[in-house]
């Protein structure tokens, strides 16, 4: 099972509402302008000889105009299109001469760092998620700051208990770049923690026939088990939450939601979405 029991989908209930152009106004508000969308019309109608009849269709498709994209690139960057070239030339130039200074390379790289966002436009855009993972997972993605959060609560349901089932991982020497590929002894390692879990589940439900708090029971249930949450924030949380969880340091699990939630951003924010996300249109 492992990653397929990991789900990833949009609250059907809130679905994403805003758009790249709900950013562009937002940021166009403190002068007191509005930007409209860009109506591209595709005409794909011609005369079919053998119906004596005209098919195909006319298309319209909503665009974000250039002078938008150039706002939106602004706003996820700090920096102007026409400044990120002359800074990217600068780097060029440090990196490619010979005798170039650390030092100049140094400071360029702390100019970048130090470059203000201007990501509250995006906070306009709102999008909500129903994800299903383990424990151990879950409390890491509830770190990312600005991110609503409602899980499941063992201390009112004491059944439909799952567990997630590991394809266990090598370790690597370098602990921050997560694990490395299938351990050559997963299939024992996989029957030693079905075992495990077994019997925690076993207390667990000998704990709650027996009378005692559900609250206190749950205490012995693995960080394998599976719980649901209800995940909400606006657009420029959720690209934070995936500009680090798509990192190749990454826990492997993390990295498959990030992947999901990223496929729903750039579907309904295909611009700012990749601009927040990985810098670049």
């Amino acid at each position: 099972m492992s990653l397929e029991q990991i789900i990833c989908q949009v609250n059907p209930d809130s679905l994403p509402s805003g758009s790249d152009l709900t950013a562009v106004n937002a940021a166009r508000k403190s002068f007191g302008k509005r930007s409209y969308w860009d109506i591209v019309t595709t005409n794909d109608v011609k005369y079919d000889y053998e119906t004596n009849r005209m098919v195909g269709d006319v298309t319209q498709e909503l665009k974000l105009r250039p002078k938008d994209k150039r706002l939106i690139e602004f706003l996820a960057r700090g920096m102007t299109a026409d400044d990120f070239d002359k800074f990217m030339s600068k780097v060029g130039d440090c990196t490619e001469d010979d005798s170039w200074d650390p030092e100049d390379l140094k400071e360029l790289l702390w100019t970048w760092r130090n470059t203000p966002e201007h990501t509250s436009p995006f906070g306009h855009c709102f999008l909500s998620f129903e994800i299903k993972v383990p424990m151990f997972l879950a409390r890491q993605l509830v770190k990312h700051k600005f991110l609503r959060w409602s899980e499941y609560s063992r201390r009112y349901i004491t059944d439909d208990v799952e567990f997630y089932e590991h394809e266990y991982r090598e370790s690597v020497e370098d602990k921050k770049q997560g694990s490395g590929g299938t351990h050559k002894d997963t299939g024992h390692w996989q029957k030693q923690a079905t075992i495990a879990n077994g019997r925690q589940l076993e207390l667990y439900n000998s704990m709650i026939e027996a009378g005692v708090a559900p609250e206190q029971a749950r205490g012995v249930l693995p960080a394998d088990l599976m719980t649901a949450v209800t995940w909400s924030g606006s657009l420029d949380a959720f690209s934070e939450m995936c500009k680090l969880r798509l990192g190749s340091d990454a826990q492997k699990e993390a990295q498959f939601v990030a992947k999901e939630v990223y496929k729903v951003l750039k579907e309904h924010y295909p611009v700012s979405a990749k601009c927040l996300v990985e810098g670049v249109l």
